[in-house]
């Protein structure tokens, strides 16, 4: 290679490493600087957090650069030379190959390989940090006598790192191998194997790593089966392949003792011969024989340990199981009843303009008392943001959804709250950055640090002059706000509150655990997990940003841990506003994921009903009922068998912490299943009426999620029908009640209340309820009423509305 060659290759290479370091640096200042702006402890653990994983995602490529750049020079040393065939007119020329344009290629290729095999060492982070500063969890597994600390912490970065090298050593070994046949260094001699030995010793060596690699995974294998991350301990074989884990680990070390005295003596037939054994011993241990032992086969622990377990990887410590017991006195009605779901609160407010982005429930001062009610914010882009209020609990005597669009309707005591959003203003699925000359964003200001910006933000608004009051706001999204500031967790989707007067967003920390001693295993965001809490709630003001996080009450051993890491970003439980526990949900996915584990036999619950099998990001729970004193929702899921409900669960918050119980039912207190009930409910012959009734004036009835609730005489059910038309909105028709053996039905839930106590009998009246005439007369009324008190805006939207219902153009 010519001297000018090698310096235009210098050249392009430090081009491109300065641009991929010009780019990570842009990105670390453009995050401190934003961080910032939270807090001094916020700037301090992103720059570290960011530092940290560089160094580890270096260290792993530069190690893998530099494992494959060495093996490819030792091979090239093997090479004495190469000859390239070349023709000139009718003459062959054989011409030697320049030996450094060899090194070249073989530091190229290092370089290559080493960058597609070594990166994604930075994700261990997370694993690295609690593994060297993790205290005992306080808990002993019951199999192998370890602490809990082990699995969670240990266990990970042992799986990291052996996976890592073994993956180094199976390339490095396959690719040598393939080149010492290339090059003729191994070749086919006298119907025998032969090969030269400065391949035999360098084979000799990876094999020996491998063989040590092996060994290393064997041992793991006990670890891992406990941890359930490979194999379990409730599928009866756990001593069977402990045994066969040793005793291939101690078949690997002699593989290692004979490969090297391979590369030693040459003996092909004793490495074939130990080689073959261990593979084909680790496909009897591993597949054919657990597949042929049929008989025996038990958890080694007991139901009572597993249900404990359980207990503590979900964070269900303190679960109250108990069974119904009927009391003779008069049920109540489910008051207040959740009318609405989430995509009928949408629809409901789609006269608002803009794309909906949040909608879930909350409470919230109305005539200066708590109603339960929908907050639905949509992004209206130049705008910023609306929020529209819809009461949950009630409906006009039409069936429409009740919506305030005034904020002066919904006045407490310290004012009106404001509706309005600003474009600078904090929601899910905010990612562009804005950049603004008010407000207390990131200063843009001039040169180098305006550049570093524009480059971080990949926006080229920031590259020409600009005011010198300019300023930044990019991470709105809450999710990508909370992920920059605390990456050690994984977090949900955000759920607006009205604290203060002030939207904010409440956001749980989730922390998964890919293994857990004897828990059962949930498929969670695309991962199998054995153990997942929500350790944070992260407080996200919607107008101005502020961020904060808190420490759970029910926080696990890891979470406290991330807590005392970072104990200037997260603030402990204690720390929680008044206002902010009082308004905290029940952490949706961890619902989900414990109503999955308590599926499982040793629970003895029954199957959950129309449930899919991931966990994944969920808005709100569908089974969620108002409390009866308003002050939240808790959800109560059904387990069936046999076509009935056997028992409930009942997930709530109390004072900050989650509450979880069991409510088992016997055949005289429960109910039947879901499709079952409401194939009973719609055989009332009013139902049959008012269904011909919809259908007729053009719309169709659309069935709501059925929510049970316990009352004294037994299990209660309830499920509301709607009338729906395209474009125009929903219509509350018809409620259908049900308490063990009593069914009811009517237009509302007084209706139904009473029929289902026998006092009266629902009526269909005439068939207009859910037709033009009576949406029309409802759009006047609101016309009507915005006109008198000087609503434009509100006038329009009704005025859009009825000409919408009544098709004019």
């Amino acid at each position: 290679m010519s001297p000018r060659t090698r310096r235009l290759a210098a050249l392009v290479l430090t081009i491109v490493v300065l641009l991929f370091a010009g780019r990570w640096t842009a990105g670390v200042l453009a995050d401190r600087w934003w961080a910032a702006e939270l807090s001094p402890a916020a700037a301090e653990a992103v720059t570290g957090w960011a530092l940290l994983g560089f160094g580890l995602e270096a260290t792993g490529l530069l190690f893998a650069c530099a494992w494959f750049i060495g093996h490819l020079l030792l091979i090239y040393r093997a090479i004495g030379s190469v000859q390239v065939h070349r023709r000139l007119a009718n003459l062959e020329i054989r011409e030697a190959v320049n030996m450094q344009v060899l090194v070249w290629i073989s530091v190229v290729g290092g370089l290559l390989l080493g960058v597609i095999a070594g990166r994604g060492a930075g994700e261990w982070a997370p694993d690295v940090v609690l593994s060297w500063s993790a205290k005992p969890y306080g808990a002993i597994d019951p199999v192998l006598g370890r602490d809990f600390t082990f699995y969670l912490t240990r266990l990970p970065v042992w799986r990291m790192l052996h996976q890592y090298l073994l993956l180094l050593t199976l390339l490095a070994l396959g690719g040598a191998t393939t080149l010492y046949v290339v090059i003729g260094a191994i070749r086919w001699q006298d119907r025998r194997p032969a090969i030269n030995d400065h391949a035999r010793f360098h084979l000799g060596a990876l094999l020996v790593l491998l063989a040590f690699g092996l060994a290393w995974g064997y041992l793991l294998e006990p670890f891992e089966m406990v941890a359930g991350v490979k194999g379990t301990v409730h599928d009866g074989l756990f001593d069977f392949r402990h045994r066969v884990a040793d005793l291939l680990a101690g078949m690997a070390l002699a593989a290692a003792v004979l490969s090297f005295w391979w590369a030693a003596r040459g003996r092909h037939a004793v490495l074939l011969s130990v080689w073959g054994l261990l593979a084909v011993s680790s496909i009897l241990g591993h597949y054919v024989i657990p597949a042929l032992i049929v008989g025996g086969r038990s958890s080694v622990l007991d139901t009572v340990t597993r249900r404990g377990l359980d207990q503590l990887a979900y964070g269900m410590v303190g679960v109250r199981d108990s069974t119904f017991v009927p009391r003779e006195t008069t049920p109540d009605a489910p008051r207040p009843m959740a009318l609405w779901t989430q995509s009928l609160a949408i629809a409901a407010t789609s006269a608002d303009s803009g794309r909906p982005v949040s909608a879930d429930r909350a409470v919230i001062t109305v005539g200066r008392r708590p109603r339960p009610v929908w907050l639905v914010l949509r992004d209206q882009g130049p705008l910023g943001g609306s929020l529209t209020v819809l009461l949950d609990d009630q409906a006009s005597s039409a069936g429409f959804p009740v919506v305030y669009h005034e904020a002066d309707s919904l006045r407490t005591p310290a004012g009106p709250p404001s509706l309005r959003l600003s474009t600078r203003a904090s929601w899910p699925g905010r990612y562009q950055a804005i950049v603004d000359t008010t407000g207390p964003g990131v200063p843009v200001g001039k040169g180098l640090r305006r550049l570093a910006l524009a480059w971080a933000l990949q926006t080229g608004s920031l590259l020409g002059p600009g005011p010198a009051a300019q300023r930044a706001y990019w991470k709105l999204d809450p999710d990508e706000r909370l992920s920059t500031l605390a990456p050690f967790a994984t977090w949900g989707v955000p759920v607006p509150r009205f604290i203060g007067g002030e939207l904010v967003w409440l956001v749980d920390g989730y922390l998964p655990s890919e293994g857990f001693p004897g828990s059962t295993r949930v498929t969670w965001r695309g991962e199998s997990v054995g153990a997942l809490r929500a350790g944070f709630v992260a407080v996200v003001s919607a107008e101005t940003g502020k961020t904060s996080i808190y420490l759970r009450h029910s926080a696990d051993e890891l979470a406290k841990q991330w807590q005392l890491l970072f104990d200037a970003l997260i603030h402990p439980a204690s720390a929680i506003p008044a206002e902010v526990v009082r308004a905290l949900a029940y952490p949706v996915e961890l619902m989900e994921a414990q109503a999955r584990v308590m599926e499982q036999p040793q629970w003895g619950l029954g199957q959950l009903p129309a449930r899919p099998e991931e966990v994944g990001p969920l808005g709100p729970a569908e089974d969620a009922r108002w409390k009866s004193d308003t002050s939240g929702v808790e959800a109560v899921i059904p387990y069936e068998r046999e076509r009935a409900v056997t028992a409930i669960l009942q997930a709530r918050m109390a004072d900050g912490w989650e509450t979880v119980s069991i409510l088992r039912l016997d055949s005289l207190a429960t109910l039947p299943a879901a499709p079952l009930l409401q194939t009973r409910w719609t055989k009332f012959p009013t139902f049959q009426q008012l269904k011909d009734s919809v259908e007729k004036a053009g719309a169709r009835l659309e069935a709501g999620p059925i929510h049970y609730w316990p009352s004294p005489q037994g299990l209660g059910a309830v499920q509301v029908w709607y009338a729906e038309r395209d474009g125009v909105d929903p219509v509350m028709l018809w409620v259908s009640l049900a308490i063990a053996d009593r069914r009811g039905a009517g237009h509302d839930l007084e209706e139904a209340w009473q029929n289902l106590l026998g006092l009266s009998a629902p009526v269909i009246s005439a068939g207009e309820r859910g037709t033009r005439i009576f949406e029309a007369r409802r759009y006047l009324e609101d016309a009507d009423n915005a006109l008198r008190r000087g609503d434009l805006e509100g006038f329009g939207r009704a005025w859009e509305g009825l000409k919408r219902t009544l098709r004019a153009p």
